[in-house]
């Protein structure tokens, strides 16, 4: 899988998810869509041990882009951070 904003990868039966949106890390649509793709692979794959989410750049996360806080965007980025959890 190609990702513009996220790293993954598996070795053995770790995986790591890697934030990479630097220097800040924000989640946008795009970035949370590809996350969500990555877990949703990770539910069938009853070999795996543990996930690993860590980040690139200057802190883990600073949170959702505000900026796609929208009156077009707000329930795609509600409905598309929801499906994380």
């Amino acid at each position: 899988m190609n990702f513009q904003n996220i790293i993954f990868e598996t070795k053995e039966n770790v995986a790591e998810l890697i934030l990479h949106r630097p220097p800040l890390n924000i989640l946008n649509i795009s970035m949370i869509k590809e996350i969500n793709s990555v877990l949703e692979k990770l539910i069938s794959q009853t070999e795996l041990k543990l996930l690993v989410i860590k980040s690139t750049g200057k802190s883990f996360s600073a949170g959702v882009d505000v900026g796609e806080h929208t009156k077009d965007k707000v329930n795609e980025m509600i409905k598309t951070f929801h499906q994380m959890f």
